[in-house]
């Protein structure tokens, strides 16, 4: 039986969303979430999501999604406020400086270690794992960054690296550089498909594990349409969120893991 680790990274984004991914996760329907500490909502939804962890132990993982880039996120240093003022930045721009080697290291670090503390002084424990937003690792200069920061931060138990980039040859050197350090890493595979459509997404299913390796993680978006989410997002994006949680919520989702012989993590 193929085991497969299901999870979110954007806990912390709405709370249509957050209330959504903690049901999911206590119905054994994902197997990771993770938290983006750099919201503003972070403050408010932190102790839902603890309640959550202390109660399925270890039976599911709770962990940090590091942004350093998009929207709906600030910087938590005052040396990353500081030049990039109260938004982060966006991915491109972030990416243009690792091509052209300007990247501002030890700001970036900083950010990073920020975002750890945030997360431990809320959590009162470390991440499970650790996973970066809108697969900024596939940049070889921010992975280096991450994991040097991850290498200092002295856990108690070392978290799991999620490497957010597709199989390849930048998927197998995160690997090397995470692995040089003493880092696990799960494999990233195929987010479940974006679609609205409930029996689509279904069919979907049946397929969509095929092939992939033993714990490969699978990014998912499940949600309900909160006034936040609805200011932020599109309906069509909104419309993928709800199938999502419809499918994931439903007996059909758990049989068509049985006859593919899958197993969440």
């Amino acid at each position: 039986m193929k085991r497969i680790t299901l999870g979110a990274l954007d806990y912390g984004l709405a709370f249509g969303v957050d209330r959504t991914l903690r049901n999911l996760l206590l119905d054994g329907r994902l197997s990771a979430v993770g938290c983006m500490v750099a919201t503003d909502l972070w403050s408010r939804e932190f102790k839902p999501i603890q309640e959550v962890a202390s109660t399925l132990g270890d039976k599911a993982m709770v962990g940090l999604t590091i942004a350093l880039s998009g929207d709906r996120v600030r910087p938590l240093s005052h040396r990353m406020a500081a030049l990039f003022g109260a938004d982060m930045p966006s991915r491109s721009s972030l990416e243009r400086r690792a091509m052209l080697r300007l990247l501002p290291d030890e700001i970036i670090k900083g950010e990073i270690q920020a975002q750890i503390d945030a997360y431990r002084s809320r959590m009162n424990c470390d991440p499970d794992f650790i996973a970066v937003r809108e697969g900024l690792l596939d940049r070889t200069a921010i992975v280096k960054l991450v994991v040097s920061t991850l290498s200092e931060a002295e856990f108690s138990k070392q978290p799991v690296l999620v490497n957010s980039v597709p199989r390849g040859l930048q998927a197998a050197r995160v690997k090397r550089i995470a692995s040089k350090a003493g880092f696990s890493v799960l494999p990233w595979g195929p987010p479940l498909p974006e679609t609205d459509d409930v029996e689509q997404l279904h069919d979907f299913l049946r397929h969509h594990f095929d092939g992939l390796a033993d714990m490969t993680f699978i990014a998912c978006l499940p949600g309900i349409a909160d006034d936040r989410l609805r200011r932020d997002e599109t309906l069509k994006k909104i419309a993928i969120r709800e199938c999502q949680q419809e499918v994931l919520s439903s007996l059909r989702f758990f049989r068509t893991l049985d006859e593919t012989n899958v197993f969440l993590n």
